[in-house]
């Protein structure tokens, strides 16, 4: 069990040994999959200590020992094995596996049993970025999806191999979430795009439609409007028994992008097309679409009200959508009470609108969200009117100082 001593000294000990390769923040950042603040956080002694992944991690791309950061009971690594970072030699070992020397082509047989390993673990990771964001799954999910591409599939046959494929593409487009959440919508796109290659090879509508609609989704966030109707569409044409969950998250992309459009008729018949569906079945699941429940629909229907110019229909709308959110959507929530707080400000209530965002920011805090701190920084904006009130002020300093 790793254990964390003396916080203070390993941040000073990887602010070092960052300098010493001539390395910025950024530079060390990118390497790890986190943001240059969770860096700055590390060395300064402020980032959580919840998250000795994130400590693990960054040592060792640093080529740190883990005595060196103040983590003990982690074996050293042998001279002969390829070192991806312990922690993900960690994960490795998990599935039964350890990584192959470099160059050597050689492949140990698969267990069968990763795959409803690597199932599982999906799920417990997806849980904690809808807790704590995704700084608290990234590493993992990077490091299990290097296992899957060059450990699982390069050994892999038939009916494993396409196993493997099914859940591999579930991984990549969760790490295309994480990413897109993490304010790098370029890595986002790629992962998606690789979800995409191992479905297709898989021969998999289901996952293909739901990776349309991921793509659809992203165009949304990059004000890519056409785009975004066309991959709804691409989504809803996929033939098999894609879930009435999926078809219903590609009919509110399309209401999203039709919305950016201003043809308000075409979003409310999509947003209609999702209720019906949704309305089919509200549990909440694990399945791919699971979250797309009654809650999540008003959500998006709220937001297309907002982007309709409708702000008095989008906060009654997206009170409805938080009465009932799930728990287990704690970041999800932060991100629509900072739209409920635009819808306010939109609304010319002011006051509501800096007390939802503040309720926002209490948890994007946590989450470290870039989309609800993005959306935060768009309720100042709205806000602009009644800039110099203390409540604005406040909120003001606040957002600025996440």
């Amino acid at each position: 069990m790793m254990q964390s001593a003396n916080h203070r000294s390993a941040g000073e000990a990887i602010a070092a040994a960052r300098r010493e390769r001539g390395w910025t923040q950024q530079q060390l950042a990118a390497m790890c999959g986190y943001s240059q603040s969770t860096i700055s956080r590390l060395e300064r002694g402020r980032q959580s200590a919840r998250d000795i992944g994130v400590l693990a991690l960054v040592a060792d791309r640093l080529g740190m020992v883990p005595s060196e950061v103040g983590l003990a009971g982690v074996a050293p690594h042998n001279a002969g094995v390829n070192r991806r970072g312990f922690l993900g030699t960690t994960a490795a070992a998990g599935l039964g596996l350890l990584p192959t020397p470099a160059g050597s082509g050689a492949h140990r047989p698969v267990n069968p049993a990763v795959v409803d390993h690597l199932r599982q673990l999906r799920v417990t990771l997806v849980q904690s970025d809808g807790f704590y964001g995704p700084h608290s799954a990234i590493s993992a999910v990077h490091d299990h999806l290097t296992v899957i591409e060059q450990q699982l599939l390069p050994a892999a046959t038939g009916t494993l191999r396409r196993d493997i494929l099914q859940t591999g593409a579930e991984w990549a487009e969760f790490a295309g979430w994480l990413y897109e959440d993490l304010g790098r919508p370029d890595q986002g796109l790629w992962w998606s795009d690789r979800a995409m290659e191992w479905a297709q090879e898989a021969d998999d509508p289901v996952r293909q439609a739901f990776i349309l609609m991921r793509k659809a989704q992203q165009s949304v966030s990059l004000m890519q409007q056409q785009r975004a109707v066309g991959l709804a569409a691409a989504a809803l044409r996929v033939r098999g028994n894609v879930p009435s969950r999926v078809r219903a998250s590609a009919h509110l992309q399309a209401a999203h992008g039709h919305a950016l459009i201003g043809d308000e008729p075409a979003a409310l018949r999509a947003l209609d097309a999702a209720q019906v569906l949704v309305d089919e079945d509200d549990s909440v699941s694990e399945q791919l679409g699971g979250y797309c429940n009654r809650s999540y629909a008003w959500a998006q229907r709220a937001t297309c009200c907002l982007r309709l110019g409708r702000p008095a229909d989008a906060v009654a709308t997206y009170q409805q959508a938080l009465h009932r959110w799930p728990s287990t959507y704690q970041r999800e929530r932060g991100l629509h009470l900072a739209r409920l707080a635009n819808a306010h400000a939109a609304d010319r209530s002011p006051d509501a609108a800096c007390a939802t965002a503040m309720e926002a920011l209490d948890i994007t805090r946590e989450t470290e969200s870039s989309r609800t701190t993005a959306e935060l920084r768009r309720v100042i904006t709205g806000l602009a009117p009644w800039r110099r009130t203390a409540m604005v002020r406040d909120l003001s300093e606040a957002v600025a100082a996440v």
